[in-house]
């Protein structure tokens, strides 16, 4: 018997915004992101409480509210799951074409309407940022977050995973680390006990934020619920940077794009971006992504200001006085 076609999807693009700081900067770029795509849905997520994001004024800027009982542990499968909440909340609310996740700190630096028709056009099911770059240690070691870590004064803690690291790796032995430079992880050589790689995937790397088709996240929603993939990655270190990447590159029938969603800047090699300023515009604009983060009041206002005059004199197809 023949099936019927999916219905159409009334609505192209979701946006999420996984935030936890700075409540009026998000608030400015959910305002922001609903001019440049008056049709798109916007979800902010967050768990920071009732008082974090007044629900009203939320609201009034063009946005729905995730308020998460998940607590996230940076570096921890915690944060994956949070991803995999949103994009849930995301598809069971609207059922967009396609869902962008990027953080609060996040602001748009291109025409959304205009981005967003070439990747349907294009046809892309997934457009991610990859890090060709070996990181073995974070899949071949088994790694658990130490219980109460986030208790412990942060200089001990910091202090106790460099020292750990260094007789680690003289001895061969157990090592703590501070998983994205904030929680604290144990890790030791994969063996008997730890989860296997999942059949047929292969251990990619890149960065979290991503557009994603609703193939694409009815793939990563149902790879979250086997838990030989949850459990494998939930003992790697920060599956956020390789879940996607990683379940989404062993499914040759999705077209897969490298590209960046969000510009980011990581000096000297820190786990952390570092703030975007006026002197980034050009290498930005370069990038090719929608947005650039991370954006923070005072220091990144010359920026928004100046990117969001670019971005309507493209749009008004006039050329950008000064």
């Amino acid at each position: 018997m023949l099936q019927a076609a999916p219905a159409p999807r009334a609505t192209s693009f979701a946006y999420v915004l996984l935030a936890h700081t700075e409540p009026r900067r998000v608030l400015g770029a959910v305002q922001r992101v609903r001019e440049l795509s008056p049709g798109a849905r916007v979800l902010v997520r967050h768990a920071r409480g009732s008082g974090f994001l007044p629900t009203r004024e939320l609201a009034a800027a063009g946005a729905e509210e995730l308020r998460s009982r998940l607590r996230v542990g940076w570096g921890t499968w915690s944060l994956t799951a949070a991803v995999l909440e949103a994009l849930r909340t995301a598809e069971e609310r609207w059922q967009p074409r396609a869902t962008v996740v990027v953080s609060g700190q996040d602001h748009p630096v291109r025409d959304l309407r205009r981005w967003e028709e070439g990747l349907l056009e294009r046809g892309t099911d997934a457009l991610l940022r990859p890090d060709p770059r070996d990181y073995a240690e974070r899949y071949r070691d088994c790694w658990h977050e130490v219980p109460g870590g986030d208790l412990l004064p942060p200089r001990w803690v910091g202090g106790a995973a460099r020292l750990s690291e260094r007789a680690g790796a003289f001895v061969g032995g157990p090592r703590l680390r501070l998983a994205g430079g904030r929680t604290l992880v144990l890790g030791h050589r994969r063996g008997p006990g730890c989860p296997a790689a999942p059949e047929g995937v292969a251990y990619r790397k890149g960065s979290l934020w991503m557009t994603l088709s609703a193939r694409a996240v009815a793939h990563l929603l149902a790879a979250a619920q086997d838990r030989t993939v949850q459990r494998y990655f939930a003992s790697t270190l920060l599956p956020d940077e390789s879940f996607a990447h990683s379940v989404l590159g062993a499914r040759p029938e999705l077209r897969v794009e490298a590209g960046p969603t969000s510009w980011t800047f990581f000096p000297g090699g820190s786990p952390h971006p570092r703030t975007v300023v006026l002197s980034d515009l050009e290498a930005v604009r370069a990038s090719g992504a929608a947005f650039a983060r991370k954006v923070v009041s005072p220091a990144s206002d010359a920026f928004v200001r100046a990117v969001d005059a670019l971005v309507d004199a493209d749009r008004a197809g006039v050329e950008c006085p000064g």
